[in-house]
């Protein structure tokens, strides 16, 4: 057997813990360096992996000779770190979003086109067993011709939820204070617009209305009330977006609800939970002919769709898989119907793609 794939990690926060969990016992590949600039985060995290170089120093973590690079820092970080991975030669998988901006992105897929390496934009709703079964069940037309989507997103006490750091939180809240992408519609919304774009396809036009809540905690970038049309097939999308710091949600993760309905001709499709455990439901519907049909043998643990993410990855990288998923242009999408909804928010009215 060849030599194991050496991955390095940037970035060992909160979200480590589940970006890491596809290369737990993984044969061909290795975690052999870790960076961060938080000591005592990096100590703790060196002491889980005694094998991988640990260093808080960047350029220092590039040394180590990697084959992917595996970045997990804020979102202003990521195109000057993923540009200098791909420079290394490393692969690189970059957290969602991609990049703050459309130029940053355009910078990003040059640099991958042209050290010929992978880029790819790690996002695990894609790999979500109820998600993926739904989107199966759309393309055997199990519902016949699609007409509407609507997507829903709660965030809720976070007294019941992960233990998130401060930190981690802080310097979201800082952007959506200097209106550079809040942390629901923005960030968490990455997530709800990969899955409209991987449903549908492109946006044809939009019209948003995103309001801004102070709150002890800090910025967020909601409630906010979201609408477009898909260009092929026409299906119309609605995505709603509400703060409710006072209610408790049942969850293993974060503090946030996430439900989604497809619509068709003949019947419905419904994801009833992702990232939460809200309601007593089977996680997948399909409604038909009148009768409803429950799936109740698909894995419902989001947190389980972010190993299938990197192996899938690690078979891209091997040869065995052709594209990875999300391509950095397809990442890039995602940004540009974020960029669509903030245009469509400042000018007050329904803006074109």
């Amino acid at each position: 057997m060849a030599a194991k794939l050496r991955i390095g990690f940037v970035g060992l926060g909160r979200i480590f813990d589940l970006n890491v969990r596809g290369y737990l016992g993984h044969p061909e590949a290795e975690i052999v360096a870790l960076c961060e600039t938080d000591p005592d985060l990096l100590a703790r995290r060196a002491g889980e992996w005694s094998k991988a170089r640990a260093t808080s120093d960047f350029e220092e973590f590039l040394c180590a000779d990697l084959d992917l690079v595996e970045i997990l820092t804020p979102h202003p970080l990521h195109e000057a770190m993923t540009v200098a991975a791909l420079a290394r030669g490393a692969h690189v998988s970059v957290q969602k979003p991609m990049a703050m901006t459309l130029d940053e992105c355009d910078r990003m897929i040059a640099a991958a086109d042209k050290s010929g390496r992978r880029l790819k934009v790690f996002e695990n709703f894609l790999f979500y067993p109820p998600l993926l079964r739904a989107r199966e069940l759309l393309r055997e037309g199990a519902i016949g011709k699609p007409l509407h989507f609507r997507m829903k997103v709660v965030m809720a006490d976070r007294a019941q939820a992960w233990r998130v750091p401060e930190a981690a939180s802080r310097w979201r809240h800082a952007l959506a204070a200097e209106g550079r992408g809040g942390p629901i519609v923005f960030d968490h919304g990455h997530h709800m617009m990969a899955v409209a774009l991987w449903l549908f396809g492109d946006v044809r036009d939009g019209y948003a209305c995103i309001e801004t809540t102070e709150t002890p905690a800090g910025t967020y970038d909601a409630p906010a009330t979201l609408a477009w049309r898909h260009v092929d097939p026409p299906v119309h999308g609605v995505w709603d977006v509400s703060l409710a710091l006072k209610m408790t949600l049942r969850t293993d993760y974060y503090a946030d609800a996430e439900r989604f309905e497809i619509q068709g001709e003949e019947g419905i499709i419904q994801v009833t939970r992702c990232s939460d455990r809200m309601l007593d439901e089977p996680a997948l519907t399909l409604y038909r002919g009148g009768e409803v049909r429950a799936f109740h043998n698909l894995d419902a643990d989001w947190g389980a769709s972010f190993a299938p993410s990197t192996r899938h990855f690690i078979d891209v990288l091997l040869g065995r898989a052709p594209q990875e998923i999300l391509t950095a242009r397809e990442g890039r999408r995602v940004i540009a119907m974020y960029d669509l909804f903030q245009r469509s928010n400042a000018e007050r009215r329904a803006v074109t793609a």
